[in-house]
């Protein structure tokens, strides 16, 4: 999705001293800043102010991340009183101090970091607890009243999130762990790995020299990647060759494949796997050679089942290969950023070539983007189950401990006007149906000739309406499944040419140039 960095926040620099209370006696005084959790808090409060769709209360999402450490350990509680927060043991009220006021932003950021600064004086679990441990249970809270898609991203989980982004150095293999061994279960063509020689199946031994048995996949990807341009040794033991051999291979810049397409007949089928950096332009590239090679293309069939999304940026310019004018999506939000149009520009790479796109109940975000500005522009038919709906898109700040908030800052409204969140896109033909009434919808569409099975009227009527309505997705729910009849479908929808201009959606102009 869009990505935007963090404005620069100035930090409250007052220490407030606390009262300790243990029963109805005092004890001593605890002194606890907490000033590097103060600046992740910090940050993170001024993003969700700022920047998430909705108006947040400081102190309720504070108090609701601070309430998570009793995950840490359970014998500790934090709660509110009207003037101020408590931290307790078993109970007993161990530290009070004084509230900020509800809406005081970096007041709560601050309380946030003193509290746990006082958890871990009275608290061994928490003081044995590394920073990041800490903070990943509070995040958690601290974003689980907001929506279902904002979510806290550790440093570790954020770097591999940024990587499947936006690339990353490495050597372009990817690994599985086998009992105890790391095997090599991909070698991508035309990456320093292919130069030097790995292969599939090839076992991995030493990274640096350093032994990769007993280390977990992640260790092992922490080695093998790195800076661009150095050089990693990699020991390899082969199944046909006694002794292990080393490789020094230099890493390069690796986005991980996104696309996926091949020939059949005279139809392309465009598998899309997510959007990343690299998308666009490796389909771009990969639609333009298929179509050399095969001279007059008479359909694609555009496979978007399962893809969970990705960038924003990247599912606009995929919808934008395939249009000339346009609509292809708006987003609305509070932030006056969020409130953007994106329009289509001239140019297609398959000028006026039929498209099917096939979606099911785990294609979402961005993959509904696409479907959705292709079928509200009149230029692709719908077919599968309905879609996930997604409808939101979410903007990550990156934290000061490098950890990543991914917060929902915005609505996704088609080209129709009409929202995908928690709607999802629903397919003119819908092949999540019995076996019988598949077979049955399989053969009317082979149906060329004589009087069409299928009602012609009903599937405009389909094609014409908004993308979503109840009583059409009761009809066609969504789901996980990938059969191959979806293909057949799509491929038999693009040969006959009447049930897939029926299929396709007529819309008035005022609604795809607005």
């Amino acid at each position: 999705m869009t990505r935007y960095t963090s404005k620069s926040v100035k930090f409250l620099g007052v220490t407030v001293a606390l009262t300790a209370l243990l029963g109805t006696g005092c004890a001593p005084k605890i002194e606890s800043t907490g000033s590097s959790a103060q600046n992740v808090f910090s940050v993170a409060m001024e993003a969700l102010d700022d920047r998430y769709l909705q108006p947040i209360k400081p102190d309720a999402v504070m108090m609701a991340g601070l309430s998570r450490m009793s995950r840490i350990d359970g014998r500790l509680t934090v709660w509110r009183t009207p003037g101020s927060v408590v931290l307790a043991i078993d109970g007993d009220a161990i530290v009070e101090r004084p509230a900020p006021a509800p809406d005081n932003l970096y007041g709560w950021a601050e309380m946030g970091a003193q509290i746990v600064g006082d958890a871990r004086v009275v608290s061994s679990q928490i003081a044995t607890t590394s920073q990041d441990g800490i903070f990943n249970p509070i995040f958690e809270g601290l974003v689980e009243g907001l929506d279902r898609y904002s979510r806290y991203l550790p440093p570790d989980d954020a770097v591999n999130s940024r990587a499947s982004r936006e690339g990353f150095g490495g050597i372009g293999i990817q690994i599985d762990k086998v009992d105890t061994e790391i095997v090599i279960r991909k070698v991508y063509a035309n990456r320093p790995a292919t130069l030097a020689g790995l292969m599939k199946n090839d076992r991995i031994t030493h990274v640096d020299g350093h032994p990769m048995r007993g280390l977990s996949l992640g260790d092992v990807v922490k080695r093998l990647r790195g800076r661009v341009g150095d050089t990693v040794t990699v020991t390899i033991q082969r199944s046909d060759i006694v002794n292990p051999f080393a490789r020094d291979i230099i890493r390069d810049y690796i986005v991980a494949s996104t696309v996926d397409v091949k020939i059949h007949g005279n139809i392309l089928e465009v598998r899309l796997s997510g959007f990343n950096t690299g998308t666009v332009g490796t389909l771009r590239r990969a639609i333009v050679k298929s179509a050399r090679e095969i001279g007059k293309v008479d359909g694609v069939v555009f496979d978007l089942r399962g893809n969970p999304g990705g960038l924003l940026d990247q599912a606009i310019s995929v919808s934008d290969l395939f249009l000339t004018r346009g609509r292809i999506i708006s987003t609305k939000g509070r932030h006056p950023e969020s409130n953007q149009t994106f329009d289509a520009s001239p140019g297609e790479v398959l000028p006026g070539v039929p498209i099917v796109v096939v979606v099911n109940g785990r294609s979402a975000s961005a993959a509904e983007i696409v479907a959705v500005a292709l079928r509200d522009s009149g230029r692709a038919a719908i077919v599968g189950s309905s879609s996930f709906g997604k409808g939101t898109v979410q903007t990550i700040i990156r934290l000061p401990n490098h950890g990543e908030l991914n917060i929902t800052w915005a609505r996704l409204y088609a080209p129709s006007g009409q929202t995908l969140d928690r709607q999802g896109l629903v397919p003119a033909i819908c092949t999540n149906r019995p076996a019988k009434a598949l077979e049955t919808l399989i053969s009317s569409l082979k149906q060329t000739s004589g009087k069409p099975t299928i009602d012609l009227a009903g599937l405009r009527l389909q094609a014409q309406l908004p993308h979503f309505s109840s009583a059409r997705r009761v009809a066609c729910t969504p789901t996980d499944a990938e059969g191959d009849q979806d293909i057949v479908a799509a491929r038999l929808l693009l040969q006959n040419k009447a049930l897939y201009a029926s299929s396709v959606a007529q819309i008035a102009p005022n609604v795809a140039e607005r």
